[in-house]
């Protein structure tokens, strides 16, 4: 005879399927998706991730892949009728992203599972908002109605998603950024970082992609501004997804060599390589300003890693900010940094955040 509380336990466990990026490669959603993913199993819910980022063709118990659109919208359905709730992550920046999240979206509404939306991302998006785009706004607008819920980074967000039509109530912010990104195992580095870090200082560590909205050329100016001030200085430029790394190469191959020769070209780390490297530079700059609260701005403050970031209104706290566009504004910044280092740093010390991975679960379990 099955006891009365087994019963409510299986009554209360949850079938839910995350629909977005997941490890390897790296990156903050991935991240983001595997600890709320491993927090739901612990809870005792049956959670599973249909991975849509680089490598989702391979096969791999860890998740389901993804051989192509017919494919997608087939296992998105098949999880679904079985009961699943999905849960989409989505951000403003990819029309292929959006696509996939409204597929999730209306098979959500047509299995009566209304799907659940983690809208990753800022106020200074590609396509949201868009006051000046009507095709936009009722794009989102439609996306953000067919959903049982949204989450979103901030409160800014919630307020521009809110506008769109959609009740207050219906969206959760919550912030991406969650204590349990710093449990990592420090790692020897390969001996190239080695020699890259011995040999320049200070080496500043941007984690960045070969798309506009990194806005690389600018970073180079800025970059070849402050070695005239500081000749020795290095910096390293990881987080290429495998797609952009050819021409990320092909794009520093064509610098001088002595330019070259203080960059340090890199593709996707490990989590644990990739904190053991930026626990081990002087600071960290962060480009894009689409990207609203950005994980990987608090994750190297709460590190004590100064942050030099593109200003975006959405900063937090202790982050040092330039003009987007501006090579001067950003060269500027690193210089102060480096005058101010101590004091920059102490105003670091005991920074703290919320376990957003638990809040999370939370909302998907709702």
């Amino acid at each position: 005879m099955i006891s009365p509380l087994l019963t409510a336990a299986m009554k209360s466990r949850k079938k839910i399927l995350q629909i977005g990026n997941y490890p390897p490669p790296m990156c903050g959603w991935a991240i983001q998706t595997k600890l709320v993913t491993d927090e739901l199993r612990r809870r005792g819910h049956i959670c599973q991730v249909l991975k849509i980022n680089e490598n989702r063709q391979i096969k791999d118990p860890a998740y389901i892949d993804v051989q192509g659109g017919f494919d997608y919208l087939v296992k998105v359905f098949r999880y679904a009728a079985a009961g699943y709730r999905l849960n989409v992550h989505v951000n403003g920046q990819s029309k292929k992203g959006y696509i996939l999240a409204l597929i999730a979206a209306l098979v959500g509404r047509l299995t009566y599972h209304p799907a659940r939306i983690t809208f990753h991302g800022g106020l200074s998006q590609a396509y949201f908002p868009r006051p000046d785009s009507f095709a936009l706004r009722w794009a989102f607008a439609m996306l953000f109605r067919l959903a049982g819920g949204i989450a979103c980074d901030d409160n800014f967000v919630k307020q521009a998603v809110a506008a769109h039509g959609v009740p207050p109530e219906k969206v959760a912010a919550i912030e991406t950024f969650s204590p349990q990104y710093l449990s990592f195992q420090p790692l020897p580095l390969s001996q190239e970082i080695e020699t890259f870090l011995k040999s320049h200082w200070p080496v500043f560590f941007c984690y960045v992609s070969f798309r506009p909205e990194y806005r690389l050329s600018m970073l180079r100016e800025a970059m070849h501004r402050f070695r005239e001030y500081q000749p020795n200085a290095g910096f390293i430029w990881l987080g290429f997804p495998e797609r952009e790394l050819p021409p990320a190469q092909e794009f520093v191959n064509e610098w001088p060599d002595e330019e070259r020769r203080s960059l340090l070209l890199l593709g996707n780390l490990t989590h644990d390589q990739f904190l053991t490297l930026l626990s081990r530079c002087f600071a960290c700059i962060r480009t894009p300003a689409c990207d609203g609260v950005a994980a990987s701005v608090l994750e190297s403050l709460v590190m004590g890693i100064p942050v030099v970031a593109s200003e975006n209104g959405r900063r937090p706290p202790g982050t040092l900010t330039y003009t987007e566009t501006s090579a001067a504004d950003l060269y500027d910044k690193l210089v102060f940094l480096v005058e101010n280092d101590a004091a920059i740093r102490a105003k670091l010390e005991g920074l703290e955040h919320g376990d957003n991975v638990a809040r999370m679960a939370d909302w998907l379990e709702e």
